[in-house]
Parts: structure tokens; sequence; C-alpha cells
């Protein structure tokens, strides 16, 4: 991957991405506003760039407000609570960034199968193979024969991803090094 430089269009368009009014984190900095004050683009991409070439981040960028939901009418039970954490603003426009840039890699150089739906962007997850076994179904009930099928839910499966394997699958497929060691730090 080539060297990351965060430059105002890249903090433009990730921005330009972002839903206006989504919960900001402790800096209560709505996207809307990054929107409409361009002046600053240039301001927080020579920042953004500054923090990737330190590999630091003020924790404020990365601490977050966490809101407990109830998952159902029980509200008595904790464990029937989802947290629903909101990280800051600016946090969530300088990962985009990199996000986008790592996808460009990607893409460029055909990395992710075309199989790998959940994790690639414009596309629906899970719609495709749903679809594809109502066909299986409806072929098999109509040549009236057996059919054997099997489902894996694999909830919440980033939740229970470690961190060290995120790391090796960023170095196995050659992110640049800055961005690596950056989000290592921030994963910290």
């Amino acid at each position: 991957m080539d060297l990351v430089i965060i430059t105002p269009d890249d903090v433009a368009e990730a921005v330009r991405r972002s839903p206006n009014w989504k919960s900001p984190g402790l800096d209560r900095l709505h996207h809307y506003w990054l929107k409409g004050f361009m002046v600053c683009h240039a301001v927080l991409a020579r920042q953004f760039q500054e923090a990737l070439d330190q590999m630091s981040l003020p924790s404020l960028f990365t601490t977050g407000i966490t809101h407990l939901i109830p998952k159902d009418g029980d509200s008595t039970d904790p464990s029937k609570y989802r947290p629903i954490t909101c990280l800051p603003t600016i946090y969530k426009t300088l990962t985009s960034i990199l996000s986008a840039r790592i996808i460009r890699h990607l893409n460029s150089n055909q990395v992710m199968s075309r199989a790998q739906n959940g994790c690639r962007g414009g596309v629906h997850g899970n719609k495709e193979p749903l679809l594809i076994d109502a066909v299986f179904g409806k072929v098999v009930k109509r040549i009236r024969r057996n059919l054997f099928a099997a489902w894996i839910d694999y909830k919440k499966a980033f939740d229970l991803v470690p961190h060290t394997w995120l790391k090796r699958v960023l170095e196995l497929y050659e992110v640049d090094c800055t961005v690596r060691d950056f989000l290592g730090q921030c994963m910290g």
C-alpha cells in the first residue's frame, strides 16, 4: 500500500459520506457542522496527518459515551441491555478516511474475494445467500427431492476477533505500516 498522506479532500469526502445527525461522542459535534465549515478541512487534515505520523491520538478521541439500550421489555435484568458506545465525530472522520484508503488498496489489488459480502461496502450482506437458499428450496420442492442444509449464525462475530488477529490481517494485506502501527495504538 502506498504511503498515506491525508488531504483536505480526504476529510471532505469522509464528512460528505457521513450522516448529518448521528449521535456524537464526547466532542458533541455533528457531521452537519463539519460539512458546512469547509475551512476546517485543511486544519483537520493536517492534525490527522500529525496524529498518524506520531502514532498517537489524544485519549479524548478514543473515549466514547456508552448508553445502555434495553433489548426487550424487562428493564430490571442488567443482562437484557445492549451497550451502544458513541465515539467522537472527529475520530469517526479519521477512521473513515483510513478505512477508505485501506478499501481502495484492497480493491486495486483484488485482495478480497467477491464472496466476502459481509465486509464489502455497498452490498446487502446476507441478502444474496438468502435468495440463493430460497431458489434452491423452490427447485428441490418442485423436483420432489430431499434437501439438507445448515446455517451458522455468527452473531457478534466481530466482537470476538482478537486485536492481534486484526493487526496480523493488516500486515498480511500489506497495509501501510504507518496506518497499521497507528491503528494498533488506537486499539490499545
